[in-house]
């Protein structure tokens, strides 16, 4: 047992068994710990280690199957927006599950890039493996992971309590990548072997770019971490522009984004710079003062702010200014970027010898989840995901919208957009845990009691009657 192990076991155990209102919060402050390890075995010749993610989602599975043998309700009610996104993840699943051990059979011999393999590979034959296995049990539990939560978390209260846990993983995905920066900046060895301790990944925390040190905080490599900061930016950044505009939430972006710096991860810079484009031109800084609340232009300043500090802080450390040049614009001349690139292409011929079904789930894998996805559950699953985020868009509230669901609904379209081209795991779990999160919040019941409220009202009397505008403070 690892020492991470000597935490979460106990900690999932007591929550199973005696204090199940605590089993998502701590599901998800597991999801940011990508490449640690409860326990660690050995069968054959393969090593293998127990992920606290999905250690604790096998209580949830256990709770869960103990909903479906009593009266609980497992489904929204039949006019919710809810109850349609489930039907349609459901779909998703008995779709992809079925072609993790229908397609390798089928299409036996087409000639695919083995996960098992490595990223710089020539393609093998298809053939059924463990993989499948793998991400089809992943994929089960995460569905049931949702269920669990849409079933179980009916009042505000409760949602406040996943959000917590979210914003407890946040902190100590901040706080470890700070701490590996302290022990870098002193010359000491930060203990990577007690976080990176998972034999059945590839770990990447002795990654280097010139004299800088790239961190990885709790995940596999900087890569995965700065897709996972970069969603965290792009939801405190929705948050605060939709309305929660304090000093403390401009300080937690802060923060967020100079342990982003720090990873001088490709993907997490690029996605924090569209997320924000997207976000200034859609909340509009530029509007004019309203009825019952100041002016975002007000939010220009701490915008400038930050961008002007980080200006100095690239002009103050030019060695580190010249490392995130070479991972972001100089990186599209490396032989990393062309194999990636190579990869993602032949996906489509995948595409194509397997008639458009794919390979099946667990059998390809690309540099990017799209490109992933396109090979293995071919343009049905595509389908059906694109009409999972329609669903989801569809009922977002938007500028109505509470900071809290402003949060991790863009958080979650921030980390979708980076991993469609750089990460390719569909299991990941922050990405399902952001999922779980979005999907339980768009529930009526789960927003606070005042918006409900004002929702009825709504219902009966127009909103410009009511002289209200989109981010009253009632609304946040």
């Amino acid at each position: 047992m690892t020492l991470l192990g000597a935490f979460f076991i106990p900690c999932a155990i007591v929550c199973l068994l005696w204090r199940p209102q605590y089993l998502l919060p701590l599901l998800i402050i597991s999801s940011v710990f990508e490449a640690s390890s409860l326990w660690n075995g050995v069968t054959g010749d393969n090593e293998f280690g127990i992920l606290p993610f999905y250690f604790v989602q096998l209580c949830v599975l256990v709770r869960f199957v103990m909903l479906l043998f009593g009266k609980e309700k497992l489904l929204p009610p039949p006019k919710s927006t809810s109850r349609r996104i489930v039907w349609l993840l459901l779909a998703f699943w008995l779709w992809s599950f079925s072609s993790a051990f229908i397609m390798p059979r089928l299409f036996a011999g087409t000639l695919v890039m083995s996960p098992r393999l490595g990223m710089v590979r020539a393609p093998a034959p298809l053939e059924p493996t463990s993989s499948n296995l793998a991400q089809a049990t992943y994929l089960t539990l995460n569905v049931c992971m949702i269920l669990y939560a849409l079933a179980t978390v009916k009042t505000y209260p409760q949602m406040e309590r996943l959000l917590k846990g979210f914003f407890w993983a946040v902190f100590i995905v901040v706080s470890i990548g700070l701490t590996q920066f302290l022990f870098t900046a002193v010359g000491g060895s930060f203990p990577y072997d007690v976080i990176n301790n998972n034999p059945g990944y590839s770990q990447g925390y002795e990654q280097d770019v010139g004299d800088i040190h790239r961190y990885n905080s709790t995940f596999v490599e900087p890569s995965t971490a700065g897709s996972f900061l970069s969603a965290v930016v792009g939801g405190l950044f929705a948050s605060f522009l939709s309305g929660n505009r304090k000093r403390g939430t401009f300080l937690a972006i802060l923060i967020v984004l100079f342990v982003l710096l720090l990873t001088t991860s490709t993907t997490g810079l690029a996605g924090v710079a569209m997320i924000a484009c997207v976000l200034l031109v859609y909340f509009n800084p530029f509007a004019n003062r309203t009825r019952v609340g100041r002016s975002v232009a007000g939010s220009w300043l701490y915008v400038c702010l930050a961008l002007g500090l980080i200006g100095s802080c690239l002009l103050l450390f030019p060695k580190f200014y010249d490392a995130i040049m070479e991972m972001t614009v100089e990186k599209f001349d490396s032989f990393s970027f062309l194999a990636r690139l190579a990869s993602d292409l032949y996906s489509l011929i995948v595409l194509a010898d397997t008639k458009g079904v794919g390979a099946g789930l667990g059998s390809n894998r690309s540099s990017g989840l799209l490109a992933t996805l396109l090979s293995t559950v071919g343009v049905i699953g595509i389908i059906l995901l694109g009409t999972i985020a329609y669903r989801i868009i569809k009922a977002f509230p938007w500028k109505s919208a509470t900071s809290s669901l402003q949060l991790t609904f863009w958080a979650l379209v921030t980390l979708v957009v980076g991993s469609a081209f750089a990460v390719p795991d569909i299991n990941r779990p922050t990405l399902w845990v952001l999922l779980m999160l979005v999907i339980t919040h768009l529930q009526p019941q789960t927003r606070p009691p005042i918006q409900r409220a004002m929702s009825r009202v709504q219902q009966l009397v127009p909103r410009d009657q009511l002289g209200l505008n989109p981010i009253s403070p009632l609304q946040r």
